[in-house]
């Protein structure tokens, strides 16, 4: 919209890939719709919230009259294409009763686009763009204006994009990732000029600009990305980059943003039975009593009940009324996407309060990414927080040992970031969505008495305060249990107490500590210190994070798997763990919000494509508008066609190959 002087709705209805007509729409002042590059006889149209229809007018005069049909009635604007193009955007102006497209800019996947929007009319603003391009000769490109736009070709590398105000100065670089945007500044205290990078050309970014002459910034940055591109290489980039996670808060992934890892990970971190475990009921619920509102452990890649849907639709609407938002069928923020309904169940399912939870998720999580390794690396090897093992569920196992966090107490930033940046860990490498999505924790208090000193007692409180706001709100529900181990008996009666009520069930003050965490746990999961059979770690061993094959146990591999299976489970662990086949998405899996068609329509054919445990695709084929089966997924190799098909294709490749050589011998 070029305007807000009503809310417009577009309208898109295309055929999909198996022959039945898709429709899906969305209302706002700026909405997108991403089509599956399959997508034919695409067709799209336009109305306007509250008022009609828009019709067509003609582009081609200055003066844009209307286009009437023979009897001089106005002729409803409709777009028709044979073929899903990369990127048509169209832009809208006019009141309700005379809305009308202005200005339509379609390219195919030869061009890539950079536009500059302005979000305010104080200044003229200008943009330039320097590229190399196919030949290598530098280029350079400039135009002024409140709204511009660069094709390039999507030959162009090592672009460069800055922006200054005409009449004024240079733009300069805010914090976007801080909802109050302040100024970025150097050692000396000068502001920096913004410009932004781009070694290929991008698909499609548009840069919000604001503020006057002399104080103009870049408000955010928006990238479009092709989530339907394949890869056909092998090994595929797995890592992160900084800049996935340097962006307006609302464009931050939901998990991840710990960038820069030099040191190796577990050769078991996310073992074949890990990306396979199909859990039970209780699993899935708190002993299994779905009937319970806060009872819930799995929230993606799962169907969701009715009144869980009718809370998530409460959200979109209050989100939308305070502006979060631009209306009730848009997107969550990509930071709380994933989260929404966890949020909703801590806080009881009160939409007002789960709101007030996202605003600390930006505050506590989003603000602090990315966290490069080596920022904590000191920290970590201090080893007072760290991954050892999972449990039976498949669930990772945090330590936690209070006497050895050091001066880490009275720097409350510190022990927070090292904090996120453990968690962060598992929910980017070792969780699998809609399978273990939960951790469980050990907290060690043996001699934790002897490292509290009275005169730190009122900072080692705030460091407290600040990690216990981090593990209950930034990262809330997803704790099954905590043990509570080698408990001072001066501190068993305040520590009960500070416990919530509603928390107590999970939380327990084991005698017996070894009896008590083998009922959960196999012994080669645990630290001998704990009755497990592995070696205890000295602080600098606790990273890289430990883990180890068959967290289940022989008896859950013998009843479930074949002879066959268990000689995989034996053989190399670079075979063994399936981590290094795992990008982002993976791991972020979908929440299944139902509260609307748009709702659903966001989801719906990726979550088809998705590693689902046959409960889960039996219902996701129900809820298809086709009712046509899902296939579950239930072997490595049907596992790496969905995740990796390139590794799936050369897995493929070596059988055979070994196949042909035993034939020869």
């Amino acid at each position: 919209s070029c305007d807000k002087l009503c809310v417009r709705t577009i309208h898109v209805t295309y055929t999909d890939s198996t022959g039945n007509q898709q429709h899906c729409s969305q209302s706002g002042y700026n909405v997108k719709i991403f089509l599956p590059a399959s997508s034919t006889d695409v067709k799209v149209s336009f109305s306007v919230v509250g008022g009609g229809r828009i019709c067509k007018v003609d582009r081609e005069d200055p003066k844009a009259p209307w286009v009437r049909d023979a009897d001089g009635r106005s002729v409803p604007e409709t777009f028709f294409y044979a073929s899903c193009a990369q990127h048509i955007q169209y832009f809208i102006r006019g009141p309700s009763l005379h809305s009308w497209v202005a200005q339509v800019d379609e390219r195919q996947r030869m061009e890539g686009l950079l536009e500059m929007v302005s979000r305010d009319i104080q200044c003229v603003r200008k943009m330039d763009v320097a590229y190399s391009d196919e030949h290598g000769v530098r280029q350079q490109w400039s135009a002024s204006g409140y709204n511009v736009k660069c094709h390039l070709p999507m030959s162009a590398r090592d672009i460069e994009v800055t922006f200054s105000v005409i009449g004024g100065g240079n733009v300069c670089r805010v914090d976007r990732r801080d909802p109050q945007l302040p100024w970025i500044v150097d050692a000396n205290g000068h502001r920096t000029l913004e410009k932004l990078f781009y070694v290929c050309c991008p698909q499609c970014v548009q840069f919000d600009i604001r503020g006057p002459s002399l104080r103009a910034y870049i408000s955010r940055v928006q990238e479009q990305h092709d989530h339907t591109a394949a890869t056909d290489t092998i090994p595929r980039q797995r890592a992160d980059t900084a800049d996935l996670y340097a962006v307006a808060p609302e464009e931050v992934p939901g998990i991840g943003g710990i960038v820069d890892l030099k040191k190796p990970h577990s050769e078991y971190l996310l073992p074949a039975e890990v990306v396979l475990f199909e859990p039970t009921q209780n699993e899935i619920f708190h002993n299994g009593d779905a009937s319970k509102t806060n009872s819930r452990h799995i929230f993606l890649n799962t169907p969701l009940s009715t009144a869980e849907n009718a809370a998530l639709a409460e959200l979109h609407k209050l989100l939308a009324k305070r502006g979060i938002v631009e209306s009730e069928h848009s997107a969550f923020p990509r930071y709380v996407e994933l989260h929404a309904l966890r949020i909703l169940q801590t806080c009881k399912f009160n939409a007002s309060k789960a709101v007030d939870m996202m605003k600390t998720a930006v505050q506590e999580r989003v603000r602090r990414l990315p966290i490069a390794e080596e920022d904590v690396l000191p920290d970590l090897n201090k080893g007072f927080i760290y991954w050892h093992g999972r449990d039976r569920q498949c669930r990772p196992c945090l330590v936690i040992r209070l006497e050895r966090l050091g001066d880490m107490a009275t720097d409350k930033e510190r022990a927070v970031r090292l904090v996120m940046f453990t968690l962060e860990y598992a929910l980017r490498f070792a969780m699998v969505p809609g399978r273990v999505e939960n951790w469980v924790v050990i907290m060690d208090l043996a001699n934790v008495m002897r490292t509290i000193s009275p005169l730190r007692i009122g900072s080692m409180a705030s460091t407290a305060a600040a990690i216990g706001m981090t593990l209950e709100k930034v990262y809330c529900g997803r704790m099954v249990w905590l043990k509570i181990v080698n408990m001072p008996g001066g501190l068993a009666r305040v520590v009960n107490g500070l416990i919530p009520a509603e928390k107590k069930e999970k939380v327990s003050f084991p005698t017996d500590v070894s009896a008590e965490l083998l009922k959960h746990m196999e012994p080669h999961q645990l630290e001998s210190c704990y009755g497990g059979t592995a070696p205890d770690l000295a602080p600098n061993e606790t990273y890289p994070f430990r883990f180890f094959k068959n967290p289940r146990g022989e008896a859950a591999l013998l009843k479930e798997h074949t002879m066959e299976s268990l000689s995989t489970a034996e053989s190399e662990p670079e075979d063994f763990s399936m981590h290094e086949s795992t990008q982002l998405a993976f791991h972020e899996g979908f929440s299944w919000d139902d509260s609307s068609a748009a709702a659903r329509g966001r989801w719906l054919e990726k979550a088809k494509m998705s590693s689902l445990t046959p409960a889960s695709a039996n219902a996701l084929a129900e809820l298809g508008e086709d009712s046509k089966p899902v296939q579950p997924c239930r072997d490595m190799e049907q596992w790496l066609e969905i995740v990796n098909p390139a590794a799936a294709d050369s897995s493929c490749t070596m059988r055979m190959m070994e196949q042909e050589d035993s034939v020869e011998v």
